[in-house]
């Protein structure tokens, strides 16, 4: 062979050697998705075979243990409890006697025919007290009533419970309320009540006896309530301004429900307002000084133009119905006098009124009571020896005035009118302090008297 035709062979032979390696590699994927393919078909199949056989597996209950026991409980909403079973204990309770097998212990027949009334070796509760202490159950001045009657049986079972201390229902309201109906009617029916009463009438009941009436853990007026109201013990106790109607006969209940209203803070009317009144319909005394307080009921209805919390009915927003240091057991500091020196932080109006209406001396936003751009609010109030807002304007209601401005403001012994007349861009005023002044917003008026 020449040597050309020598050269013409070896790109024949190098193609020869390209498509024998390509059919080769190409053979091998192929086994290998083969492969793979065999393999997720047998896996899928082993999972469905899984599923099958856990579909078709019976779950049987342990035969060592009973199936659990549906805890009848009132339904609330769906399938809900209405009181949370938080007496189920996890492990059935069994009274000792019973456990040890001798119903010799409490009846006449070691083994008392189940199906008869088993007579016991001598009466409940006295049968109770050979192992429980008497005077725990009955030692004090008031006695629950099932306990007086000797009805033990009628809370606990003697034998064995689901329930702690053998009780015979899975949580204390449920029980409590199995006999004090009308309280199982107002906890299903009432929103606002009282946690203690929501979480379980014992927070303040004994269930056995106590030495206050109806069982209470403590005097049910004031001393019971201030067990958790820890605050309200303070202003109670120590404020300068004290509320009169906490040392009334009921104390704490001369306001509030211990159980609930429906209404926020469990007070005894729709609104706090209408609670005040029940009291405020007359002329009071104050306690420390003997002050007089005028009939506010008489006065509102009176004065229909109502100040803003009085139109809400929360007098509450300004006043502290348990008491405080400050004028009037308002809230915040409010000047006593006619005469005070100006400080924003001793006026509670501030609290929803814009302090600006008195701290700016010329203004055409913050107030209408201007003459052009003067601020006659600062002008009267903002000084060393400025009036009070009280000196002018009634904070509960009045008739006569826009403004709440009084028909008639006190200086001393003197009640004087203060002669107050409206114009659309101004008024004026005439009191005892001065002769009759002028303001007009849009034509500033010069006064010369």
């Amino acid at each position: 062979m020449h040597f050309k035709q020598k050269l013409l062979l070896i790109p024949i032979l190098f193609i020869t050697i390209l498509i024998n390696w390509g059919c080769a590699t190409s053979q091998s994927v192929n086994d290998q998705t083969k492969k793979e393919i065999k393999s997720s078909a047998e896996a899928k199949q082993l999972k469905k075979q899984e599923n099958i056989a856990q579909e078709s597996k019976v779950v049987e209950p342990k035969k060592s243990e009973p199936p659990p026991q549906v805890v009848k409980q009132e339904v609330k909403k769906g399938n809900q409890p209405f009181f949370e079973p938080n007496l189920l204990s996890s492990e059935e309770i069994i009274h000792p006697p019973y456990e040890w097998g001798d119903c010799s212990v409490c009846h006449t027949d070691k083994n008392p025919d189940k199906s008869k009334n088993a007579t016991l070796i001598m009466d409940l509760p006295d049968l109770c007290y050979q192992c429980h202490d008497k005077n725990l159950k009955e030692g004090k001045k008031f006695i629950h009533g099932p306990v007086a009657a000797g009805a033990c049986t009628a809370c606990h079972n003697p034998h064995k419970s689901k329930n702690k201390r053998l009780l015979v229902a899975s949580n204390i309201n449920e029980l409590c309320t199995s006999c004090h109906t009308a309280k199982g009617e107002f906890l299903h029916k009432t929103q606002n009540i009282h946690p203690p009463v929501q979480d379980q009438c014992i927070n303040c009941h004994d269930p056995h006896t106590e030495n206050y009436e109806f069982q209470l853990k403590a005097d049910g007026k004031k001393d019971l309530c201030l067990m958790c109201h820890a605050d309200k013990e303070i202003l109670i106790t120590t404020a300068k301004n004290r509320h009169g109607a906490i040392n009334r006969a009921r104390g704490c209940q001369e306001c509030h429900d211990p159980h609930g209203t429906g209404q926020p803070k469990m007070i005894k009317a729709a609104t706090v307002k209408d609670l005040c009144l029940n009291c405020h319909n007359e002329t009071l005394k104050r306690d420390e000084d003997g002050a007089k307080l005028i009939n506010m009921a008489k006065h509102l209805a009176e004065n229909p133009d109502w100040h803003g919390p009085i139109q809400w009915g929360d007098c509450a927003m300004c006043h502290n119905p348990h008491g405080s240091n400050n004028f009037r057991m308002l809230k915040k500091p409010f000047p006593p006098t006619f005469y005070a020196n100006f400080d924003k932080n001793n006026y509670i109006c501030f609290e929803c009124h814009e302090p600006k209406k008195i701290m700016e001396s010329k203004t055409t936003e913050y107030t209408n009571f201007r003459n052009g751009d003067v601020n006659l609010h600062y002008v009267h109030v903002n000084k060393k020896k400025g009036r009070t807002c009280r000196a002018c304007h009634d904070f509960h209601g009045t008739k006569d005035y826009p403004h709440h401005l009084r028909k008639k403001t006190k200086f001393g012994k003197i009640n004087f009118p203060i002669r107050y007349i409206e114009t659309p861009t101004g008024g004026s005023c005439a009191p005892a302090c001065h002769a009759r002044r002028y303001y007009d917003r849009e034509k500033p008026i010069v006064n010369t008297k």
